[in-house]
């Protein structure tokens, strides 16, 4: 089923972008049958040439007019309303079997029909009220010229006279008001479907710009909080080098250590006013770290979520971007399990200092975060673990629940050397 619709909508797609091809092979193929039977009849005929002529010319620019019929719908039918006219207003023709009829009954008439259901489905309700008044109009004219078959050589008994008027009013009537009923469906269908794609569209236009937002928050706060951990270094070699110098105020190195202090005072002098810009408070608040986790434990388990912690091993010191990268993977991963495992979950929280560095396992009894929703938040992380050397995996248990594994090195990993 979903093979047939996507080939459907090829077709679709195809026809759509080549309309004039498409229409001139469709007036070819009703040329065909149609066309072609009208010229036998014309032929056969004994009315006087120039009449066949018309009419033939007639039969030509109805099939001609399925060529325009949706690059110009409005012209199309306009020009095929026109040429009906001028059949109906057309003497009755004449064939060798002493037969008459008018040439309005040509088999090629019918394209008329398909031009209506165009017409219908292409413009807009006020037009498309005008052609089916036209069409309502020129049923009337050939009532009129059909209605007393005597004047054009039909049967006039009495009987077969009152169910011919009754059929062929109700007939026309009906046939008409349904091709222009159809055309109006179709063009409904084509706003339909358009505004649905619209709408997709915007919707996966809408993620993609929420995903870019989120992940711009998240690098600016990291550089926020990287901004924050580089000026307390320099904070510490400055006041390292100012005790340096006044170890040994009269040695040699004094200088060198005096040096390095102006240095570092006018980079955390800058770094300062490069934070006060960065931060969207204009504060200067120290950023967190693992000391903070139980104050983010007990707003955790206020929303109601039950989270039991565990701690392995010997707790062994971080330096501050790694404290503070620690606690954000923590916070992070708590969140999660509020936001995709609801207020009534369970979660456990581990930390394991181990000889290679913290690990941090998170597993909670919930779904985790869905398939297409789950890279912004982990992208996050994996980004701000990848600058303390880190690692992060996440993914579902077996059976049920989410799982979140982080490993946060105590020293920073040195880059493999480049060879000599």
């Amino acid at each position: 089923m979903p093979e047939s619709r996507s080939t459907g909508a090829a077709v679709d797609s195809l026809l759509n972008r080549h309309q004039v091809s498409a229409d001139a092979v469709l007036a070819v193929l009703l040329l065909l049958p149609l066309g072609l039977v009208s010229w036998g009849l014309l032929q056969a005929s004994d009315s006087p040439l120039p009449l066949r002529l018309l009419a033939g010319l007639c039969v030509l620019v109805l099939h001609g007019c399925v060529v325009a019929r949706r690059l110009r719908p409005l012209a199309a039918y306009g020009l095929a309303a026109a040429v009906m006219l001028l059949l109906v207003a057309l003497p009755p023709l004449h064939d060798p079997g002493g037969a008459y009829y008018p040439a309005v009954l040509l088999p090629s008439t019918l394209v008329f029909g398909l031009l209506l259901y165009t017409a219908a489905g292409r413009l807009g309700l006020l037009p498309g009220l005008v052609c089916l008044a036209v069409a309502l109009a020129g049923v009337g004219l050939l009532l009129a010229r059909l209605w007393n078959p005597a004047s054009w050589g039909g049967s006039s008994g009495s009987s077969e006279l009152a169910a011919w008027r009754i059929g062929l009013s109700a007939g026309l009537v009906a046939v008409t008001a349904c091709l222009w009923s159809l055309g109006r469906l179709s063009r409904m269908r084509v706003l339909f479907l358009s505004e649905l794609r619209a709408k997709a569209e915007r919707a996966e236009a809408d993620r993609a710009r929420e995903r870019e937002e989120a992940a711009r928050s998240e690098r600016d706060r990291i550089s926020r909080e990287m901004h924050d951990v580089v000026s307390h270094s320099l904070a510490v070699m400055v006041s390292q080098a100012e005790g340096g110098r006044l170890s040994a105020p009269d040695a040699p190195r004094a200088e060198v250590f005096a040096t390095i202090a102006g240095v570092g005072r006018e980079a955390l002098r800058d770094m300062r006013g490069l934070l006060g810009v960065l931060r969207a408070d204009g504060g200067t608040a120290p950023q967190p770290g693992l000391g903070d986790l139980p104050d983010l434990l007990g707003h955790v388990r206020d929303t109601g979520v039950r989270v039991a912690v565990h701690e392995i091993g010997d707790a062994h010191p971080l330096r501050p971007a790694a404290d503070l990268t620690a606690y954000r993977v923590v916070q992070e991963g708590l969140t999660n399990v509020i936001k995709h495992a609801g207020a009534t979950a369970a979660a456990d929280l581990t930390l394991a200092w181990r000889p290679d560095g913290l690990h941090i396992t998170i597993t909670d009894d919930g779904d985790g975060p869905p398939a297409e929703g789950a890279g912004v938040g982990l992208t996050g992380m994996r980004e701000r673990l990848g600058m303390v050397g880190g690692t992060l995996e996440a993914g579902r248990r077996t059976g049920a629940g989410f799982v979140l594994s982080a490993t946060v090195p105590y020293e920073p990993r040195s880059l493999p050397s480049s060879g000599s």
